[in-house]
């Protein structure tokens, strides 16, 4: 038999090492290594399942050097409401209560810490007398520049349609024990843009209110526009107890505050005939992508089995003159442009752009029409009842 081969010697002098087992103490070196980066692990994720807001509160006493008022334009903070108080109700800035509740006393604490008191401006107090009511804490008032106080996220929407204040009480039912009525109303520069914020919030599914000319119930409360305020009453549960008592409010609200109907005359000639249930919306500027049309209301109809979306705009008879001729020149550059025949007194084309129809109207100082349909003749068919009075 051959003799065994010896092992080659190791490089650089080193000798061969075959390790055939683990000691002990390594062993359990290596275990504690492993159960404690396991409590390491657990004891992280249990500390990020607890947010602790203190360890990102903000000191607002490093803020007291940026409240003091800013001379030109390019100040980016103003220590005072730069809103136009408008009627007998100027808003206040008051201190909010920590967590939410009512009755914290104005410029108080927030959270324990020392803040800075905010500028105390009077309002009217929201008083109602209604039986079987209680004011639940004083009336709140927030300015356009505190507004996400009192509704974090909605704010900038209401910015835009240039919101002036909004004042807000609870009222407790004193018959449903734990139940109660908010009373928001917010007050806009102009009745149209109170119009507008009713509208970009209307609730497809709620139900057509008598109170007011632009309104709805839902499901917990009522929802209207009157002059220049867009009131919310929203209760707290639906109890019978409880929604009975948000009616009455609003009701009463609807009474007291003053009916204007100012910049709404567009909003008054859409027909009520064949018109989709709260489809009705204000755009400011640039509707239908056109830098003319300004104003607008729309609405959309069902009429002889065809959708039809319509518009409105009401301005003096140059500027529908002027904004008809913007809106022809559109259609002819992106599309096919057909005059019609004039009818009551409306001068009218037709166009195809994009594959959807338009059918649009001038007549003295009203300017409107079918757009974004998909019969052209249905469409026109429509916009000629309209100019007959045909479609109330």
């Amino acid at each position: 038999m051959a003799a065994p081969i010896p092992a080659k010697p190791a490089a650089g002098g080193r000798k061969n090492f075959h390790r055939t087992r683990v000691p002990v103490a390594e062993r359990a070196t290596s275990v504690i290594l492993l159960v404690l980066l396991v409590a390491i692990g657990l004891a992280i994720y249990r500390k990020g399942q607890h947010f602790d807001p203190n360890l990102y509160a903000v000191r607002t006493d490093a803020l007291k050097s940026t409240a003091t008022a800013v001379e030109g334009k390019n100040g980016t903070a103003s220590s005072a409401p730069t809103t136009t108080p408008v009627a007998d109700e100027v808003p206040k800035v008051v201190a909010k209560p920590a967590g939410g509740e009512e009755g914290a006393a104005e410029g108080g604490a927030e959270g324990g810490s020392a803040v800075a008191p905010k500028t105390a401006v009077k309002g009217e107090p929201m008083e109602i007398a209604l039986a079987g009511t209680k004011p639940m804490g004083d009336t709140e008032f927030y300015s356009a520049d505190n507004l996400y106080e009192k509704i974090d996220g909605r704010a900038p929407a209401y910015q835009s349609f240039n919101v002036q204040a909004l004042r807000c009480r609870s009222f407790a039912v004193n018959a449903a024990a734990g139940s109660f009525v908010d009373v928001y109303e917010y007050r806009f520069d102009t009745p149209v843009n109170a119009f507008g914020m009713f509208a970009l919030e209307r609730d497809p599914k709620g139900k057509p209110l008598t109170i007011a000319p632009d309104g709805y119930a839902a499901e917990m409360g009522y929802f209207f526009r009157q002059g220049a305020v867009y009131v919310q009453i929203i209760a707290s549960d639906v109890k019978p107890e409880t929604l009975a008592i948000a009616k009455s409010l609003a009701d009463i609200r609807a009474k007291d505050l003053p009916a204007d109907d100012k910049g709404l005359a567009g909003r008054r000639k859409l027909p009520a005939d064949g018109m989709i249930a709260d489809s009705v919306s204000y755009v400011p500027e640039n509707a239908q992508g056109l830098s003319a049309l300004k104003d607008v209301f729309q609405a959309k109809y069902k009429f002889d089995g065809a959708e039809i979306p319509f518009f409105i705009m009401v301005a003096t008879p140059d500027d529908a003159a002027s904004a008809a001729k913007s809106f022809q020149n559109f259609c002819t550059k992106f599309g096919t442009v057909e005059n019609l025949p004039e009818a009551s007194g409306a001068k009218l084309f037709r166009a195809q752009v994009f594959g959807k129809w338009k059918v649009v109207y001038q007549r003295d100082g009203e300017l409107g029409g079918a757009f974004d349909a998909d019969n052209a003749d249905k469409a026109r068919m429509f916009i000629e009842k309209y100019l007959r009075g045909e479609l109330k």
